[in-house]
Formats: C-alpha cells, sequence, structure tokens
C-alpha cells in the first residue's frame, strides 16, 4: 500500500477515537465537580452508557481497489431510540469521492419504533460515477462508463408474529439495482452498472438476532422479490463504449426492458466463547452467510453481480448469482479486534455476449479470502469500523476503512 493510503488509515482512526472518546472525557470532568449524592445519582449502568456514547457519528471511508481506484469518503449520522424495546435508530448522510473523478452524496435513514414492530430503511443519493473495468464481464477488455446517479429506495416491515416481519419495498433509479445497506448507500454505488427503472416489491423476514447491527446469536432471514419497470428508453452506454462483440446490442444498450428480481439473504450467528479470545474481552463470534439473486427476462444491465471480498461490484454479472460467506469476530479489547473473513459466489444461467454458452457455477467460482482490525465506536448501539484488506482471484484484491459488518 502507498505511504498516502496508510497516513489516511491512521488519519481515519485518529477521527473515530477522538469521535467517541469526547463525550467521554466530558463527562468524567463533569462527574469530578459534581457533589456525593449527585454523583451516586448517575452511577447507574443506563446512565454511564448514556454518559460514554454521544448521539452524534462522525467517520470516514476508504478503499483501495485496482480496478476503481482510490475512494474517500464520510458519514455522519444521528443515533436515536424512539423506545426502549426498539433497537437504536441511525439517520445520516454520506459523501464519496475516487480518483476516477466519481462524486456522490446521499441522505440516509435505518428507523426501528414502536417496541420494534415497524422498521423502515429508506434513503437517496445523487452524483456522477464514472467506471473503468479492466476486465470486464472477464472478457480482458477495458471498458469505462459514465453515469449520472438520481437513486431513491424505501423498504418498509411490519412484524406480524414473534419474529416475523412483512412489507414492501420502492426502488426508483437510474443507476443501480436493489436497496443497498442504508450506511453503504453511497461505496456501493461505484462499480455497478447503470439502469433506468422504478421497482416495487414484497419483502419477507425473520430475524431473532440479539442484536440489529452487531449480533452475537440468532438468525436473519429476508426474501423480496421486486418487479423493475422501464423509467425511459434511454440507453446506459452510447455503442462506442462498449467494445465491439463484448455484448448482444439488445442486452446492455436496451436497458428499458421490464424484468423481474427475486433475493434470498441468510445469516446465522454463533457465539464461540472465549477460544480466540481473553477473558476480558467479548467473545469471538462466528457468522455465516448464504445468498442468492434470480433474475427474468433482465439485461445485463439488471444481472446478478458477484458479491464476494476483494471483488469489484459489477465487474463479473451473471443472469443468476448464488454465494456463501464467513466472517469471524475475535475481540481482543472491549472495543478492539481483528476479523478474518472469506467466501465463494458463482454466476449462472444465460450467458452474456452474442456466441456465450450458458453459465454454471462448475465452470466458474470466485473465491475470496481477507482479515483486518475492528473498532467499536458505538457499544450500546452497534456501531463498528473495519480496516480490511481482501484478496481474490487474479488481480482481484482490495483495502477498505468501512462503516458496519458486512452482514
Amino acid at each position: 500500500m502507498h505511504s498516502v493510503s496508510q497516513r489516511f488509515i491512521y488519519l481515519s482512526l485518529s477521527i473515530c477515537l477522538a469521535a467517541t472518546g469526547t463525550a467521554s472525557a466530558i463527562a468524567e470532568d463533569l462527574d469530578k465537580g459534581n457533589d456525593a449524592s449527585e454523583a451516586e445519582k448517575s452511577q447507574t449502568a443506563d446512565s454511564d452508557k448514556a454518559q460514554r456514547d454521544s448521539p452524534w457519528l462522525l467517520t470516514p471511508t476508504f478503499s483501495v481497489d485496482p480496478k476503481l481506484g482510490r475512494n474517500l469518503g464520510a458519514i455522519a449520522a444521528y443515533l436515536h431510540r424512539f423506545d426502549e424495546a426498539s433497537p437504536i435508530s441511525l439517520t445520516g448522510a454520506s459523501l464519496s469521492y475516487s480518483n476516477t473523478d466519481s462524486l456522490v452524496g446521499g441522505v440516509f435513514a435505518d428507523l426501528y419504533w414502536g417496541r420494534d414492530h415497524h422498521r423502515l430503511v429508506a434513503g437517496a443519493a445523487y452524483g456522477e460515477i464514472n467506471n473503468e473495468y479492466d476486465d470486464f464481464l472477464g472478457s480482458g477488455k477495458t471498458v469505462k462508463t459514465t453515469d449520472d446517479l438520481q437513486s431513491i429506495f424505501m423498504r418498509y416491515r411490519y412484524r406480524v408474529a414473534g419474529n416475523w416481519f412483512f412489507g414492501g419495498q420502492l426502488v426508483r433509479t437510474n443507476y443501480a439495482i436493489g436497496i443497498p445497506p442504508p450506511e453503504g448507500l453511497v461505496d456501493q454505488q461505484v462499480g455497478l452498472m447503470g439502469f433506468n427503472a422504478t421497482g416495487f416489491g414484497l419483502v419477507v423476514e425473520m430475524d431473532n438476532r440479539n442484536h440489529v447491527r452487531n449480533p452475537t446469536t440468532g438468525s436473519h432471514l429476508v426474501i423480496d422479490g421486486t418487479r423493475y419497470s422501464s423509467s425511459d428508453d434511454q440507453p446506459i452506454l452510447d455503442s462506442s463504449d462498449v467494445p465491439e462483440g463484448l455484448l448482444p446490442e439488445d442486452s446492455l444498450l436496451n436497458s428499458d426492458g421490464d424484468f423481474n428480481a427475486l433475493r434470498g439473504n441468510f445469516s446465522h450467528y454463533s457465539s464461540l466463547g472465549h477460544w480466540f479470545t481473553s477473558a476480558n474481552a467479548p467473545q469471538a463470534v462466528l457468522a455465516i452467510q448464504a445468498y442468492t439473486r434470480l433474475t427474468n427476462d433482465a439485461p445485463v444491465s439488471g444481472y446478478s453481480s458477484v458479491i464476494v471480498p476483494g471483488y469489484t461490484r459489477g465487474n463479473y454479472l451473471g443472469q443468476n448469482s448464488v454465494g456463501g460467506q464467513f466472517d469471524l469476530r475475535m475481540p481482543l479489547t472491549e472495543r478492539w479486534g481483528v476479523v478474518v473473513f472469506g467466501g465463494v459466489g458463482c454466476l449462472f444461467g444465460d450467458g452474456i455476449g452474442p456466441d456465450a454458452e450458458s453459465q454454471s457455477c462448475g465452470d466458474d467460482l470466485y473465491p475470496g479470502i481477507g482479515a483486518g482490525v475492528s473498532w467499536l465506536l458505538k457499544p450500546e448501539s452497534g456501531v463498528v469500523m473495519r480496516i480490511e484488506a481482501a484478496k481474490g482471484t487474479g488481480d482481484n484484491s482490495a483495502v477498505y476503512l468501512r462503516f458496519g459488518h458486512p452482514f
């Protein structure tokens, strides 16, 4: 890694430490000036947490990718609990800039209220995306794209019984397909091909995790189906942008076709005790995930992407995708920890290109592995920062400083 990148990571960690430590320092100074009776009243666990954790969050994001270059960004957010039975809600804004001159800004909300009977994820993004794919779709050819991003999304779920939720979602975008995690609204746009569409769909969710952002036990299942309808017949790319013979003329360029997409995502979290950690640190956690995305009548710009550590989203596409990941989280202290992760994905269905054969998981697999360091910024709300390095096959690799666990 270049020395500039190293200095940025060190500076980013300093900012994170300062943001989380300021409220604690102020609270301690105030306590010293209080009389004994006031100090006793403030010694409860809930009061102590309130003093340690400021509701405000400001943190940088960073990534280095050989295909998309350096990407710098920041997230500012506000944390609020609507009631004691609901998880902490998060609202904020994010900004991202890359050395490909891509600039994207967005606002997002991840809300829980009504004793966790209501859940809402919503956001909007605006900006300009300049992507450069060195090995586009595994062809060995370089493709450059430029798109103006205007995107809004919303997903609402209501608790119908026990740990089961049911709801709907809306996506209106001229760029990316799907609903990313709210804090990933900006950085997950870079690397995806554009698309003009409005999507409506239904969502089924089962969630018995003991924490929505930093779980140690439980499972989480989300299944959503969305019908995408064309907004207009404007091509995503000019014909001059795509190397001749790489794509059929009626796939990427005609991006105004209606199609369906079905996604499934299952995650499970197991506490491993102190096998990898000291007795004074939280217990280690093994998180595993299985996912799939299936499409019907989709143009190439609506195809599914490989989602594995170390790979650029959108660089490898197929009609359908399936994969799995693991994430081993090993705390060393109350806040610092080490993470080891990996996964494998594959694409299957109709091939891409005028003479392409059907894809299958027996033909191409996309494995990836990596490791990093984690820092628990806000213990009560489970907000985590992670510095990671990941490696896939060939020249697929990346370095990240990102907000939250991958799942």
